[in-house]
């Protein structure tokens, strides 16, 4: 063997197994050169091996990293932390996490750490921390327990992700998606006039059956988005009408078993229309079923109760009202109070009572009306698109 300066020799004992390592360092001193061994318990080596390793190894990391004792005391902190929060790592060690993000959730069970402490379970939440310097840092947080010899929880570790290139891609996608969602409004409104072009007897009629629905889905505590589904599916819920001839359409007198039979198909036209389209709301089943009755009377599927959406059902009651109270090329306009008759005498048997109850109120109580904006304004509290 040949023996040379910084030579590592691992030993073995007779059954082959490492038990600890010789280390071979050459020193010359005039013309006589010596050799100094060191040896070492392999067990001691290596954890001298990982002691000056580790620091190294996370600062290598591209994430932030604090390490805790279970009393959240700052044990270790990496420079990627520093660099984040602008924190040399000297002031961090033996601080508590909450003198570096104090925050109204610490001494709280909501703390992040206590909520693990109390459950033992990884955490993953998005933060806008306030560092104790007063920068403002936007992270990913992984929150995770260590055990300790004994199996207990023997501190924590947290991993700081820069959320800040996150957010400016989540921004860029919720404007594409404001974006997108203008275009479909104008689509639906290009569809929507297209429909009322053809059919000049009801112009205006979807739009105001539009404003009903909005008003009784907000009461009926619809979210914001869904709202949006059910305004653009009754925009153009008679989308189907053009299909059916203008003759029969606009007829001013009484129609035919085989006029009507064509009318009644509009529902499945417009659904035939849509239903490949992705939009993020039922809007092709919406207005398949809009003409179907809670008993199994409507049409064309004659579907009951639970089978019917709930977007339909408002729509059926808003679009029966508006019918009744505006005028039609084969009967003059009867009025709101016809409107209101019609639904309440069948209520809970082809219309939906909550929504029958909600639709009354508006209109009897609260002086909706179709074609008056400022009561929009001044009454519903509903984000606008």
């Amino acid at each position: 063997m040949n023996i040379y300066n910084g030579l590592t020799i691992y030993c073995e004992d007779y059954k082959f197994k490492p038990y600890g390592i010789i280390r071979i360092r050459r020193e010359s001193k005039g013309r006589k050169v010596r050799t100094v061994t060191t040896t070492s318990n392999l067990q001691s080596a290596q954890t001298q091996l990982s002691h000056q390793d580790w620091q190294r190894i996370f600062d290598a990391l591209p994430d932030g990293l604090i390490i805790t004792d279970r009393h959240f005391t700052i044990l270790f902190v990496n420079q990627a932390f520093s660099t984040l929060s602008a924190i040399d790592a000297s002031r961090l060690i033996g601080k508590k996490c909450r003198d570096v993000f104090p925050s109204a959730l610490c001494f709280t069970p909501d703390c992040p750490l206590s909520r693990l402490r109390s459950t033992g379970e990884k955490l993953v939440f998005e933060d806008e921390a306030n560092c104790k310097n007063g920068k403002q840092a936007p992270w990913i947080v992984t929150t995770t327990a260590y055990p300790d010899a004994d199996g207990a929880i023997g501190g924590y570790v947290e991993r700081f992700t820069d959320a800040s290139a996150f957010r400016r891609v989540k921004q860029a996608l919720n404007r594409s998606h404001d974006r997108l969602r203008r275009n479909m409004g104008a689509v639906i409104q290009a569809m929507s006039t297209t429909i009322e072009k053809r059919d000049p007897y009801t112009a205006g009629h979807q739009r105001r059956v539009t404003k009903l629905c909005r008003a009784i889905a907000t009461r009926l505590n619809f979210s914001w988005e869904r709202i949006q589904g059910l305004r653009m599916a009754a925009a153009i819920h008679d989308l189907g009408k053009i299909n059916i001839p203008s003759a029969i359409l606009n007829k001013p007198g009484p129609i035919s078993e085989h006029e009507l039979a064509i009318i009644q198909m509009h529902p499945r036209t417009a659904y035939e229309i849509l239903k490949d389209i992705q939009f993020p709301w039922p809007i092709a089943e919406t207005i398949y079923q809009h003409h179907e009755r809670l008993d199994g009377s409507g049409y064309p599927r004659h579907l009951k109760g639970d089978q019917i959406l709930m977007e339909a059902r408002i729509l059926a009651v808003a679009d029966v009202v508006e019918s009744i109270a505006s005028f039609r090329p084969y009967r003059p306009q009867l009025g709101l109070e016809a409107a209101l008759a019609e639904i309440q005498t069948h209520n809970g048997m082809l219309y939906d009572a909550a929504v029958v109850e909600v639709c009354t109120a508006l209109i009897s109580q609260q002086g909706f009306d179709f074609e008056t904006k400022s009561w929009q304004r001044h009454t519903s509290s509903e984000r606008e698109p």
